[in-house]
């Protein structure tokens, strides 16, 4: 294999720091906050999934979003996803609590953390409120209704409601604590359900449903076409969590990114852009391999280059490039704090 040919070609596609590493590794969590943090669309998220009685007369201008510090944090000491402060008729006023579980695993523990979410943050409300006032006959307490999202693949098999979560707690009836979760399992939402309605939020959800590539292409591709009869700042807003959700699959190379949107957005028929984004995927999956190869080149240019041979000596003993081992052997020298994946790092920076 020659590793530098190889290097050259690799270093020849642009990498992309356009977006923060540590945005891209939250991808589903940033496209799903952005959208439900449109009033519109979180009431569409409400009436549509989660679907109660108490959703249907809400209204956009009922609905406010509030700053999820005034949500006191769980057991772990993080903070909610989102909250909102919800005006009932009668002059009510309750909050509405969403906490993303973007994940593959369940949380068991869920519940709890619920719990710790409702006493916390009521305790401190109670505490907030004027002594009179909270001592009167009159006085409330206002409603915290929690949502759970959860977009993993696994069933969610962990209790939804605190009296199970208790030993014995069903033969108390009423006379235990209790409290229950609305449960929205992407995984149980069926395809047809999801796309009779066309949102910013449906497409996603849509598209969150395929994990393997092919399906995923189609997905975008079905969710490109039905974006076309909204607005251009919804649009906007769609592109972007595609463009956070292939950089994290592509290995946040932005060239194959654009690549794959370009091919998206054109009329071509959809096997044509099926094809692309497999082959996109296969040309950072091989990438990735080369990237291996050399740094498994590295490993052993540095265990000869601590026994005192010469370059041309690894070289013919490895069977590689000189040049190549020459540089590897110039940077381990020149840089002795890095390790091999620095190294590599280091040589696809300055190759040329």
């Amino acid at each position: 294999m020659d590793v530098r040919k190889e290097l050259q070609n690799v270093q020849d596609r642009p990498d992309v720091p356009d977006i923060p590493e540590s945005e891209v590794n939250t991808p589903h969590d940033k496209g799903y906050r952005k959208s439900l943090s449109n009033p519109k669309e979180f009431l569409h998220f409400l009436k549509k999934y989660v679907g109660d009685d108490w959703t249907k007369k809400l209204k956009v201008s009922d609905l406010s979003l509030c700053d999820t510090k005034m949500l006191e944090k769980d057991y772990q000491g993080r903070e909610a996803d989102l909250i909102y402060k919800a005006h009932l008729p009668g002059d009510e006023d309750v909050f509405i609590f969403i906490l993303q579980e973007l994940q593959s695993s369940v949380d068991y523990t869920m519940i709890f953390r619920v719990l710790m979410y409702v006493v916390n943050t009521l305790l401190k409300h109670f505490l907030n409120t004027p002594e009179n006032v909270r001592e009167s006959a009159k006085f409330r307490l206002p409603a915290m209704v929690p949502i759970i999202f959860y977009n993993g693949s696994e069933n969610w098999t962990a209790v939804k409601s605190l009296k199970e979560y208790q030993n014995c707690g069903e033969l108390f009836g009423d006379h235990v604590l209790n409290l229950k979760y609305y449960l929205i399992d992407l995984s149980e939402l069926k395809e047809n359900y999801i796309l009779s309605t066309n949102t910013v939020l449906d497409n996603i959800m849509y598209c969150d449903k395929f994990r393997k590539r092919d399906e995923l292409a189609e997905a975008i591709r079905t969710s490109y076409k039905r974006i076309e009869t909204l607005g251009a700042q919804e649009k906007e807003e769609f592109r972007n969590w595609v463009k956070y959700i292939l950089l994290s699959i592509c290995g946040n190379k932005k060239a194959v990114m654009e690549e794959i949107l370009n091919w998206a957005g054109k009329g071509e028929d959809d096997m044509a852009f099926k094809y692309n984004i497999i082959k996109a995927f296969e040309d950072e999956r091989a990438e990735g391999q080369v990237e291996g190869e050399l740094r498994k080149v590295i490993s052993q240019v540095r265990k000869k280059v601590s026994r005192n041979m010469s370059a041309e000596e690894i070289a013919d003993m490895l069977e590689e490039d000189i040049k190549l081992i020459f540089q590897i052997c110039n940077a381990i020298k020149s840089h002795p704090d890095l390790d091999d994946e620095q190294i590599s790092q280091h040589l696809s920076e300055h190759s040329s």
